[in-house]
């Protein structure tokens, strides 16, 4: 979808029975504690036990222990919340509606109790109520643009269900121009050395900029086999068209598809997916892979991932076929909310290509860091910033360079995204990337400017 995964792994698995259900925990859980205070020492106990049950995955265990406390411990908002949300996931959404009921009567703008209260509605199949609270959560102030979207997108989507119907399908289209000023990231360097010798680079073979037009649409359909477990299938089509330097226009097709489960603070998502590139009409590479996802909400403002893929690229020309690779990679990231309006992921990453054929260079061992922050300032504009860097270190010696290759890659954007009515955006960038080489062929740097409109269906 184009969704990032900022505000929990619910824009990951957001389907009918489960709507919103992490989007309300990663905003809302933090009451259990900064909201905590009266009960007993014992009762507290008690509520720290029922609130790791419900991470474990076992709501009904959870409400079983907390409902007995109701009668000292009703009005407490921690408390309140906790026994909702139990009852609501062990299947008793009537119950939990009373008690959402409770916490908003006291504060009617807590985000994640509407969600919720929506989720409950919908499991009952009170549609209706379903969709004011779902439409409730629109009118929050300075609410997060993608969040905005995301909620928009699949009020739509539910606007268009039945009572009886587990399938969301949902799409984006985008259109864009901009300039970048290395368009096939060439270096700048007017000569090289190529076995010993000096050799002088033409002009295209040298770093070189131009204005292009660029554009990209997917979708994807999330189908429900039960409580817990979905089936997803989904594409995206993207391409650039440079205006004079024709060879580097490109395009790239992918797919994906599998199965994501949810069990309590966990969600599963694994699968394989296909990908083609062209680069000025003709098929250079071809992707297949297979990827295993772990998200785990630690807790209302920590999210802790890890993800694992392996890959086979194949490139199609003759000329081309010394650069096969399998290409296995992992990810450990940590998402913090630091508010309803700021979150950052940081992420550590490490990986191999293992060369298929005679490449030159032969395998690559990699590691590099990430981090993204996102910033809404106003209910319509929300700011990003991101930025890696990764060095990577080849086992042979390439005799055509005289160098074991090494690299180093730093990459940074920064943009904008203005939400316009009927899910429609405006999404100005800057993106700047530099690789630093031992072998002065593959230095290069780069920085690219545009903007695109998007609309998300």
């Amino acid at each position: 979808m184009g969704f990032p995964l900022y505000y929990g792994h619910a824009l990951i698995k957001i389907v009918p029975t489960h709507f919103m259900k992490m989007i309300s925990r990663v905003l809302v859980t933090g009451l259990l504690f900064a909201l905590h205070c009266g009960p007993t020492v014992a009762d507290e106990q008690l509520v720290a036990k029922a609130n790791t049950l419900m991470k474990e995955g076992k709501p009904a265990d959870a409400f079983a222990l907390l409902e007995p406390l109701e009668a000292d411990l009703a009005g407490d908002q921690g408390y309140d919340y906790l026994l909702a949300t139990a009852a609501l996931q062990a299947g008793n959404p009537s119950r939990a509606t009373f008690i959402y009921e409770r916490l908003l009567a006291v504060n009617p703008n807590l985000i994640g109790v509407r969600a919720d209260m929506g989720r409950a509605y919908f499991q009952m199949g009170d549609l209706a109520r379903a969709k004011l609270e779902f439409e409730a959560i629109l009118t929050i102030t300075n609410l997060p643009p993608d969040l905005r979207t995301a909620v928009e997108t699949y009020l739509s989507a539910l606007e268009k269900l039945d009572q009886d119907s587990k399938r969301v399908i949902t799409a984006y289209f985008e259109m864009g121009i901009g300039r970048d000023n290395n368009v096939l990231s060439q270096t700048s360097a007017t000569s090289i050395l190529v076995n010993g010798a000096t050799s002088a680079l033409g002009e295209t073979d040298r770093k070189r900029a131009d204005s292009y037009m660029s554009y990209a649409l997917g979708a994807e359909l999330i189908q429900v086999l039960d409580d817990s477990m979905s089936l997803y299938v989904g594409g995206d089509l993207r391409g650039r068209a440079n205006n004079k330097i024709d060879t580097a226009d490109n395009h790239s097709a992918d797919g994906r598809g599998g199965l994501q489960y949810a069990s309590g603070a966990h969600l599963w998502r694994g699968g394989l997916s296909f990908g083609h590139y062209s680069l000025d009409n003709t098929g250079i590479r071809d992707t297949t892979g297979i990827n295993l996802d772990w998200r785990y909400l630690l807790n209302g403002n920590n999210q802790l991932s890890v993800n694992g893929l392996v890959q086979s690229l194949r490139y199609q020309p003759q000329s081309q076929k010394t650069e096969d690779y399998d290409h296995y990679a992992l990810t450990l990231g940590w998402t913090h909310v630091f508010a309803p309006t700021t979150v950052a992921v940081f992420n550590l990453l490490g990986g191999s290509e293992e060369a298929r054929s005679t490449r030159l260079d032969g395998d690559k061992n990699y590691a590099g860091v990430r981090a993204t922050f996102q910033h809404s300032f106003t209910q319509s504009i929300g700011g990003f910033l991101t930025t890696g860097y990764q060095q990577g270190t080849y086992a042979l010696y390439n005799t055509l360079y005289g160098v074991n290759r090494k690299d180093s890659l730093a990459d940074a954007a920064i943009g904008l995204v203005w939400s316009l009515p009927d899910r429609w955006s405006v999404r100005p960038l800057l993106s700047l990337t530099r690789n630093r080489s031992n072998a002065d062929i593959y230095t290069y740097s780069r920085r690219d400017a545009s903007v695109s409109l998007r609309k998300d269906f």
